[in-house]
């Protein structure tokens, strides 16, 4: 089955990637930039370019006159729902990208897509759980034939790696580097569980195959199992050949002393999910381990000066 697909974020992480697999599958991909992209992006060659603003109900407009029946928005926003929902009604499916953090805190380990997920608190994705209610609104208006995706952690070349305070700080890594002392917070038993970006992109790509099975579900989409924090460090601090010496402080009293680090609260919650339904759905099997994302994303930012 060959599609014809428009992606909007096309020199992102994902929509690059998604693009390359796609185009090298036989699909037809157009992809639409506003020509203010810096990060660097998969391989584009055979993807016919458009410029504008996935904002702008003009260029919505005329965009929906291209000969497409996917559309795919990796970082969508409620206006930009609307504008896919109100000129591309006609196509046969929609891919938006959320996140599993909509889930937490976990109820049980692994979790699934049945988890509840639509109440706010005080730690989950509030935005997300906004805008993927109206997505299904909508599905279920028959307004947009949807199809949400929530990955876990994403690693992989081109990404930063998570760091132990819950954000993605180039000088965690670079101490571990140098084999610099650190104070941490003990989240030593925490679950972390990744997905490497090319294994997110060629689970949208498999979903080409399966447009109608998926409409107006909630797919979860991760590596094939969870590791601790001590686990993921040690891989860190064994790529560096660290001999950093760690100090573990009790998670709340770290808070306490370090309230800049606004992502911990979410670092301290177990990310644990079943894969079951990507498999069942897409025949989807990851390429990558945790482990192997993890030497992905430290690997291409050695190679890149990063840190």
């Amino acid at each position: 089955m060959k599609r014809s697909i428009l992606i909007f974020g096309i020199t992102g992480e994902l929509g690059s990637r998604m693009a390359k697999l796609a185009v090298e599958q036989g699909h037809k991909v157009y992809g639409v930039s506003r020509g203010t992209h810096t990060l660097p992006s998969a391989d584009l060659t055979g993807v016919e370019m458009l410029t504008g603003d996935k904002l702008d109900r003009d260029f919505m407009q005329q965009c929906s006159k291209l000969p497409v029946d996917v559309v795919v928005d990796t970082k969508p926003l409620l206006e930009s729902l609307q504008n896919i929902a109100d000129f591309f009604g006609h196509v046969k499916n929609v891919f938006i990208i959320s996140s599993t953090g909509t889930f937490v805190p976990l109820q049980q380990l692994p979790a699934d897509e049945t988890h509840p997920w639509r109440e706010e608190n005080h730690v989950n994705f509030h935005g997300k759980i906004s805008f993927d209610k109206r997505a299904l609104e909508l599905f279920e208006q028959g307004r947009l034939p949807v199809t949400i995706f929530r990955p876990t952690n994403i690693i992989g070349d081109g990404r930063i790696p998570l760091d132990l305070y819950g954000g993605r700080d180039v000088n965690f890594f670079k101490a571990l580097k140098n084999s610099e002392p650190l104070e941490l917070p003990d989240v030593r038993q925490i679950l972390l569980q990744s997905v490497c970006n090319w294994d997110l992109a060629k689970a949208m790509t498999l979903a080409l195959t399966t447009p109608n099975e998926i409409r107006g579900e909630i797919i979860i989409l991760s590596a094939p199992y969870a590791i601790r924090l001590i686990d993921f460090l040690n891989l860190i601090k064994q790529r560096f050949n660290s001999t950093s010496e760690i100090t573990w402080v009790d998670a709340d009293e770290f808070q306490k002393k370090h309230p800049e680090h606004t992502g911990l609260p979410f670092l301290r919650e177990h990310m644990c999910f079943s894969i079951d339904k990507a498999r069942k759905l897409l025949n989807y099997e990851p390429d990558y381990t945790p482990e192997q994302g993890l030497r992905l994303s430290l690997d291409w930012c050695l190679e890149n000066g990063v840190f």
